[in-house]
């Protein structure tokens, strides 16, 4: 199978599970629209194991850990401060402090799931 082929695939599987989750909350039926979703990955997993082609190559990888990397520590930095500012708040409104707790919570959960893979990770290097 070609890129081509498989980005036309990827477009149809996209347009597909827009319509089956619009649906499904129309219904309130999120069991549905979450086997839709998993359903939709394992095509796109089944027919990524199909492309002749290179996919991705070490240029695309470096920019993408890059990407990921900045866009982490970005969000880890607005989150906090969101974060101090919506608790510092939270006599305002009831709703500070829950939206200021779980922003708080999403922030440590981040990284610390970003130390566990990156120690993963560097014992894996070590490794080989």
């Amino acid at each position: 199978m070609t890129y081509k082929n498989f980005r036309a695939i990827r477009v149809v599987i996209a347009f597909f599970l827009a319509m089956i989750i619009a649906q499904a909350v129309i219904f309130s039926n999120y069991i549905l629209a979450a086997f839709a979703v998993a359903a939709a990955v394992a095509v796109i997993f089944i027919a990524r194991k199909k492309v002749d082609e290179v996919l991705s190559d070490e240029r695309d990888l470096q920019i993408a850990g890059k990407a990921a990397r900045l866009s982490m520590s970005i969000f880890s930095v607005i989150g906090a401060v969101a974060t101090f500012i919506l608790l510092a708040e939270r006599q305002a409104s009831p709703f500070y402090d829950a939206v200021g707790s779980t922003l708080a919570y999403s922030v440590c959960s981040l990284l610390l799931l970003y130390s566990a893979i990156f120690i993963y990770y560097e014992k894996y290097e070590k490794q080989n």
